[in-house]
């Protein structure tokens, strides 16, 4: 439906190779990306707006990082990105890529999204990574939509 990779590519390969990329010093970053509203979407405009929305948000995933990154849908609204050499700082390039590109594609204004960035450290796995961007993602929706987090 979007074009990215899906929770299957989070393999003990895909593991390793993060492993081996972190052991040389290069800089690993995940984003946890959330569409929000969806709800509100589905329930006024009805589901096929919803899945229009999530098709955006993928294709301005998709289209604002490079081929040696992951781009990936858990499922629903809930996205990942693995940044291969980017840092922290350098991440926030990608996320204004992704607002850029929606911009252009979304007419009718209707995607917005939560995201939290998380920078790997030595000793961190994956699964650790994920975790931590989602904390991230959770705080960056609370902080735009009060306590619960909800944008419904």
């Amino acid at each position: 439906m979007t074009g990215l990779y899906n929770r299957k590519v989070l393999t003990s390969s895909l593991e390793r190779k993060i492993q081996g990329l972190l052991n040389n010093n290069i800089a690993v970053t995940v984003i946890s990306i959330d569409s929000d509203g969806l709800k509100r979407i589905n329930d006024t405009l009805g589901h096929a707006m919803g899945d229009r929305a999530i098709q955006y948000l993928g294709r301005a995933l998709a289209q604002s990082i490079r081929k040696s990154d992951y781009g990936i849908r858990l499922g629903g609204d809930e996205f990942s990105l693995i940044l291969i050499d980017y840092s922290l700082i350098k991440s926030n390039e990608v996320i204004a890529r992704i607002q850029d590109y929606l911009l252009t594609i979304d007419e009718q204004k209707m995607v917005a999204f939560s995201y939290g960035s998380y920078q790997m450290a030595a000793g961190d796995t994956l699964a650790i990574a994920l975790l931590k961007a989602d904390e991230l993602l959770y705080q960056h929706k609370r902080n735009k939509y009060g306590a619960n987090g909800s944008s419904r």
